[in-house]
């Protein structure tokens, strides 16, 4: 068993790796042996009372949900490490033979159930995925080999539109033309303006030229913000930048009643999360799947987040979102 990282740490102390062996990915492309960076948070002996809680993290978040969701984590929060123990797990594997297959949201599922059963985890109590994550969890339901009380997945569709891919694409053009590090900060601009509302952006700079009258506020923010990661924590390099886009791009459920009627075999209760000013997954694509798992007999709810901060208000909705969490209605 990993050490736990103690209920109340927000550092970093380097989590726990585990290996896995060489398999298939589910296109039949050889994936050799990679590892899962992850991390324990509380005490794993309560999960054997009371279930865990598992997090997948968004295409530019990390392992250390402390970093992005840390109010969360906080005493008597949803997700509180002293009440449940939490894990969470890098989503893209490491690897020292390159480069790897692409990897579909099942290949990546497949991994996280592998890690629930080194750990011995039989049971999940509240599974959540957000974005990329979810498109994860939603597959990961589907095949769990542990029970699931109940799955939060928010902003997250059954199937990736060609919107998305083609500014996916955008993204990769980016980095093919300008590089790891130049190449990248322009893909995180793209990601930046994606993930955000037109609402919000007007609201926060406007056409104002505070600081520069030959600059517009929005345009300084949009390089200050891809001079880092465009999302939570470290985020992952160029290379894993492209890698997560393919695998996003790679979502689909396929028939979403077969996906519902698998799920229900597993999970007592799933929630669907649309954000209100999505133009990432709108929420109508929410809306769509958790109508067709609720058809097929699955407990599946829809719930949407009221915000203008775009795809992203899972990470500026607290309140909103700890109430979802906590399966408050």
């Amino acid at each position: 068993m990993a050490t736990p990282v103690p209920a109340d740490a927000h550092r970093d102390d380097g989590g726990n790796d585990f290996l896995l062996g060489e398999s298939s990915t589910a296109a039949g492309a050889r994936l050799p042996r990679t590892s899962l960076r992850y991390r324990v948070y509380g005490d794993p002996e309560a999960g054997r009372r009371l279930g865990w809680t598992l997090v997948f993290h968004d295409l530019a978040g990390e392992a250390r949900v402390e970093r992005w969701w840390g109010h969360h984590l906080r005493p008597g929060g949803a997700l509180d490490p002293r009440v449940r123990p939490l894990l969470c797990a890098q989503l893209l594997p490491r690897h020292t033979e390159a480069p790897l297959p692409s990897l579909a949201p099942r290949d990546l599922a497949a991994m996280q159930d592998a890690l629930l059963a080194h750990l011995r985890i039989e049971r999940v109590a509240l599974g959540v995925g957000v974005s990329l994550g979810g498109m994860v969890a939603l597959e990961w339901a589907r095949r769990a080999r542990v029970a699931i009380d109940r799955l939060v997945v928010i902003a997250a569709p059954a199937v990736t539109s060609p919107q998305v891919i083609a500014w996916h694409e955008a993204q990769r053009m980016a980095i093919e033309a300008g590089g790891p590090a130049a190449g990248l900060a322009a893909a995180r601009a793209l990601a930046t303006v994606l993930r955000r509302s037109s609402s919000e952006l007007t609201a926060r700079f406007g056409r104002g030229r505070t600081l520069d009258a030959d600059d517009f506020d929005v345009a300084r923010f949009l390089r200050a913000s891809a001079g880092r990661p465009a999302g939570p924590g470290a985020g992952p390099d160029a290379a894993g930048w492209l890698a997560l886009l393919r695998t996003a791009d790679l979502h689909d459920l396929g028939d979403p009643e077969r996906a519902g009627r698998e799920t229900a075999a597993r999970a007592r209760r799933v929630v669907g999360v649309g954000i209100s000013t999505d133009s990432l997954h709108p929420p109508g694509e929410v809306r769509a799947w958790v109508r067709a798992y609720a058809r097929v007999g699955a407990a599946a709810e829809y719930r949407e987040i009221a915000s203008i901060h775009g795809h992203e208000a899972w990470l500026h909705e607290h309140d909103q979102v700890e109430a979802i969490l906590a399966g408050r209605d």
